[in-house]
Order: C-alpha cells, then sequence, then structure tokens
C-alpha cells in the first residue's frame, strides 16, 4: 500500500495538483489525476473509451482527500482478492467468480476526509458507484470497513477468469445483483451527514 500511496503522490507533484484540504464541500473543485497521465477530463474519458481503451475508474469529489484515476495496471497493484458470488438478476440465477481489489484498500490510501468531532464519522460515508450507462447504486463505509461489517466488496477487474474491459463493482452476499453495477467509471465517496 505504501508504494501506491507513493505513486498517487508522486502523480499529483508531478501535475502540480493542489490537494483538496479537509473541508470538502459540493462546491469544491478537484482535479481528477490520473498515476499515468496527469489531469483527466470528461473529453478524455470519452475519446479514451471511444477509441475501445478502459478509461480506468475515477475516484473523485466529496470525502477523498486524493482524487486519482485508477488504471486497470494499478488495480492489479493492490493484493488481488478473488469471490465466488451467485446472484438474481434480469437474466436469471448468475454465478461467477470475480477477482480484483478490495474497495477497502483501493481508498485506503486516499485520504478519506471525514469530522474528527463526529461520533464514528466514518459510518457517515457511503460510496456512489457509476457505470458507463449512468446507472448508479451505493454501499456504505461501514459494510466494507475491516472494522464493522468487513464484507469483502471488490473493484474487479476480471470475471471467471477473463480481464474485464472496465471494472465491476462486486457485493458478495447480496441476493439481487443490482449494485453489481458494470462498466464501473467513477467511485464517489459521500458524508452523508453533511448538511
Amino acid at each position: 500500500m505504501t508504494r501506491t500511496r507513493n505513486h498517487i503522490c508522486s502523480a499529483l507533484l508531478l501535475v502540480g495538483v493542489a490537494l483538496v484540504g479537509s473541508s470538502c464541500s459540493s462546491d469544491d473543485r478537484v482535479v481528477v489525476v490520473s498515476a499515468a497521465a496527469g489531469p483527466v477530463s470528461s473529453a478524455s474519458v470519452a475519446t479514451e473509451m471511444a477509441a475501445g481503451q478502459p478509461a480506468g475508474v475515477r475516484v473523485v469529489v466529496g470525502a477523498v482527500r486524493e482524487p486519482v484515476t485508477l488504471t486497470a495496471e494499478w488495480l492489479r497493484s493492490f493484493p488481488a482478492q478473488t469471490q465466488a458470488v451467485e446472484f438474481d438478476s434480469s437474466k436469471g440465477r448468475q454465478s461467477h467468480v470475480y477477482d480484483g481489489a478490495a474497495l477497502a484498500d483501493v481508498l485506503n490510501g486516499l485520504g478519506v476526509v471525514t469530522d474528527p468531532s463526529a461520533k464514528n464519522a466514518a459510518l457517515r460515508l457511503a460510496v456512489l458507484a457509476t457505470g458507463s450507462d449512468g446507472y448508479r447504486a451505493a454501499v456504505s463505509w461501514g459494510e466494507f470497513a475491516p472494522d464493522f461489517a468487513a464484507t469483502p466488496v471488490l473493484v474487479a477487474h476480471t470475471e471467471d477468469g477473463r480481464p474485464l474491459e472496465q471494472p465491476r463493482l462486486v457485493v458478495p452476499g447480496d441476493a439481487k445483483g443490482g449494485r453489481y453495477v458494470s462498466g464501473l467509471t467513477e467511485l464517489r465517496v459521500v458524508d452523508l451527514g453533511m448538511n
């Protein structure tokens, strides 16, 4: 994780991006940073997707101090987790094996911002996952945090041994696959306790 954090810091220093302070609001504007290619704009993400290149998963404003774009290579640098899952979907019963990075690991080094005066402030956080088709679903921090429910939520990069074109959010234990967000393009950390 230290190596990953160093990559984040190096990328931020190279492109001269100022980090968001500890008092984030909905009006804060944050540059999304790619570890390899500097700031990523909506237009460049659209261009990459049109060219058939995975655009990565953006971790953006809200309660994140160090916004980044997670590339497929970067996701593979986290300790690999494997989850065999079953869930119901509109296509019937699904059974898959996913490999990927634990969501807790992905967010661990990004300086998640919480209110130090709030009791169990992290439990006010949620992660809103967005797919390439605009579909959104949320998981609460307490669901995947190691010191609470510790559900091994993944940002998966393979399904049944085959690489995914774009990562997928995987929420083991869900009876229905509504929170298995395909074509994952964005993870937004939100403090639900903010006024």
